[in-house]
């Protein structure tokens, strides 16, 4: 009986470990500098930061919508842009 486990965690083994190179650790898109620097508080609209940045990993709503973009290139890099609305609008952004 325990030849047969060994067998079988053996075998699940050699099946999957080729596996593990093929995991992609991208998150998200990179966040182009040159559009942060055209997001205007109480001008840019939530319309148009969602056509420049597409959607985001994470919303939290509340009086206030927050939205989180975040890229990771899977080799260490991280950018990472927070903005906040309010009625649609951006009140206040942070980027990296």
């Amino acid at each position: 009986m325990k030849h047969d486990r060994r067998w079988n965690y053996l075998l699940a083994l050699a099946l999957t470990a080729p596996l593990a190179g093929c995991v992609d650790m991208r998150v998200g898109h990179p966040i182009d500098q040159g559009k942060v620097s055209q997001i205007l508080p109480g001008r840019t609209k939530k319309t148009q930061v969602v056509e420049w940045f597409g959607q985001p990993v994470r919303t939290v709503s509340g009086d206030n919508e927050i939205a989180v973009y975040r890229y990771m290139d899977g080799e260490g890099a991280c950018q990472e842009l927070i903005v906040s609305y309010y009625q649609d609008t951006v009140s206040v952004f942070s980027s990296n």
